[in-house]
């Protein structure tokens, strides 16, 4: 059993789940190279080597699935379909603590081994999207849930243990701390200006010549502030708080824009590794119609955090946004 325990001095909340120590791995030491197919659980032909899907989706003319979803076999979180959520777990004082309740899911992006993001097909990229927004909702309306956390992890640097291409979803019993610190920032500038900080954001690196890729609809910036050298954020342009409830046009956008973002990230860099975060509203936000927008990153693990970084909490850069967005969008081109 996974646990949440909580350091009454930092304020942080730590996910203790030894089990995952026993995760099959098959990087080798070259830490983006493609591993053997023939072993690996996420391929074509190895759906018995994994917990049943919960969501197939197949494309026209595909002889089998694009994009697959089912349980994490070795979760960081999890519950029994009769699990309220309410247990109890002794924490000694000060300590705070509560059992590990929540979902682990893995969504396998392709069935062939060896393709990225970078490669995806424009019908590909909206299919995976699409799979996304279902598993959002679907925890949405559990309704034991507070958030789901997407994340996508490449390459062994950004904690990839698979070279399968795949992304995985967290429903968690309370709201992560970066989402309730942006809450925070989306509620105070509504408070302030009746306007949304990202759609500010976005105009302003929109202005500043910081755009990588814009369809209108979804637009990759290098955006002013970033905390680290070629930070990338993925906006749509329409104000939502939710992919769960985006129309297909705003889903396929965002497809595109994933990965006119791998396309960029390989352009300047090669195959180096990467994480993408979706940053979604919390579910308690949606329901109260809470401000919040949508949106995602992406982290290159071209840099690393220092004892500055973890002293104050405060990231270097390097690298000036507006240089990163050049070269991001000269690579893309």
């Amino acid at each position: 059993m996974t646990e949440l325990r909580q350091d009454p001095v930092t304020g942080v909340w730590t996910v203790l789940a030894p089990g995952r120590a026993g995760r099959p791995k098959d990087f080798s030491r070259t830490p983006d190279e493609v591993a053997d197919a023939s072993a690996c659980p996420f391929c074509a032909g190895h759906e018995d080597e994994t917990p049943p899907a919960r969501l197939e989706i197949a494309l026209p003319g595909e002889s089998g699935w694009t994009v697959r979803v089912f349980e994490n076999r070795f979760p960081s979180l999890a519950a029994a379909d009769d699990d309220d959520g309410l247990r109890t777990l002794y924490a000694p004082s000060p300590y705070r603590g509560r059992p590990g309740f929540g979902a682990h899911e893995i969504v396998v992006e392709t069935p062939r081994h060896g393709e990225g993001l970078a490669d995806y097909a424009p019908g590909h990229a909206a299919a995976l999207v699409d799979a996304y927004a279902d598993r959002i909702a679907h925890w949405r309306e559990d309704g034991r849930f507070a958030a789901a956390v997407i994340f996508r992890n490449f390459g062994r640097a950004a904690g990839a243990s698979l070279s399968h291409a795949h992304t995985q979803i967290v429903a968690m019993p309370r709201v992560p701390d970066t989402l309730l610190r942006e809450l925070g920032n989306f509620s105070e500038a509504a408070s302030v200006s009746g306007r949304c900080v990202l759609c500010d954001a976005t105009a302003a690196d929109d202005a500043g010549g910081r755009i990588v890729f814009d369809d209108d609809v979804t637009v990759v910036h290098s955006p002013w502030a970033a905390p680290i050298p070629y930070f990338i954020r993925i906006a749509p342009r329409r104000c939502a708080p939710t992919l769960a409830d985006v129309d297909a046009e705003g889903r396929s956008s965002f497809g595109a824009a994933l990965v006119a973002a791998a396309k960029a990230v390989r352009g300047v860099f090669g195959d180096v590794a990467f994480n993408v975060i979706v940053h979604d509203a919390p579910y308690s936000a949606q329901h109260a119609g809470l401000p919040f927008h949508w949106h995602a990153e992406v982290i290159l693990r071209t840099s690393d955090q220092a004892g500055f970084e973890w002293g104050s909490g405060t990231f270097i850069n390097v690298i000036d946004p507006d240089e990163a967005a050049r070269a991001l969008r000269d690579a893309l081109a």
